[in-house]
């Protein structure tokens, strides 16, 4: 059973470099480059280096092409951007 693209990513664990992502989503690495540069996809930067979480990718796949199947996962930071902040009064 192969599987699908969003499964593929959802199955990586630790930051993707550009060459991971031509080879998965079989378009040039400066195609990638400029996307990412342009917030197009998401990325980060450690130093000079691109990188691409696969989770926050397949999650963008997810929005971009409407993919309904799987639910998109949330974050850690989105989860903590949802909780209740702490009243000042006490």
């Amino acid at each position: 059973m192969s599987l699908n693209l969003i499964e593929k990513l959802e199955s990586r664990h630790g930051a993707m470099k550009v060459s991971d992502l031509t080879e998965l989503l079989g378009v040039d690495d400066k195609h990638i480059y400029r996307m990412a540069a342009r917030g197009q996809l998401p990325s980060f930067r450690v130093g000079g280096a691109v990188r691409f979480d696969p989770h926050e990718v397949a999650n963008w796949l997810r929005l971009k092409y409407g993919d309904q199947s799987f639910p998109a996962k949330k974050t850690p930071q989105r989860e903590a951007a949802h909780l209740p902040e702490a009243s000042s009064a006490a």
